[in-house]
């Protein structure tokens, strides 16, 4: 499997194909590394995105949040929501946790929010549901399918084979720009 660290020789690669000089594209790797360090963090992002799009559509939803928030102090404790109607919801979760049993953790509670806020704005009533807990876990294991499935077999053709392919890409990007100006 090839390696797409950006390292100098890629810096400076960048550098030639683009014509900029190469201590500005180091000064903007810089920034952007700085820019994107909770990356990591992200959990489940492309579902926590289409949740918050479709719970925007709802009446008094207009600014709709869903955050990870990663704390300190209570090591193995399983992750917790807090909930605010219309406006936002808030998950938090332990360091250290096994990154795949985490994912598990955090669709099961998008899968809480998933029921409480579509089915209620549906009119259905599951505040009461004794069920909420294996439902929720349903929806957490539809959560992680579509992960999988999505980044099985839907993405390979986005992917590059290697740093030289996305720096062609890029180059012939740049080309065309430069050619209409």
């Amino acid at each position: 499997m090839p390696s797409f660290e950006v390292t100098p020789e890629v810096i400076a690669e960048i550098s030639k194909r683009l014509n900029i000089p190469e201590d500005r594209v180091r000064n903007l790797h810089t920034f952007w590394l700085k820019s994107v360090k909770t990356i990591e963090q992200q959990y489940l992002a492309h579902v926590v995105r289409a949740m918050e799009q479709e719970l925007r559509k709802l009446p008094g939803h207009d600014f709709f949040k869903i955050e990870f928030v990663q704390i300190a102090g209570a090591a193995g404790r399983r992750p917790w929501a807090h909930y605010q109607k219309g406006q936002y919801f808030a998950i938090y979760f332990c360091q250290n946790r096994d990154e795949k049993q985490l994912r598990i953790e955090l669709a099961h509670e998008l899968g809480h929010l998933f029921l409480v806020e579509f089915f209620n704005s549906k009119g259905e009533d599951l505040s009461k549901d004794t069920e909420l807990e294996p439902a929720s876990s349903i929806m957490g294991i539809f959560t992680i399918l579509e992960k999988n499935e999505f980044y099985q077999n839907r993405t390979p053709g986005f992917l590059h084979e290697t740093v030289n392919e996305v720096l062609q890409d890029f180059e012939a990007l740049h080309n065309k720009w430069k050619k209409r100006k």
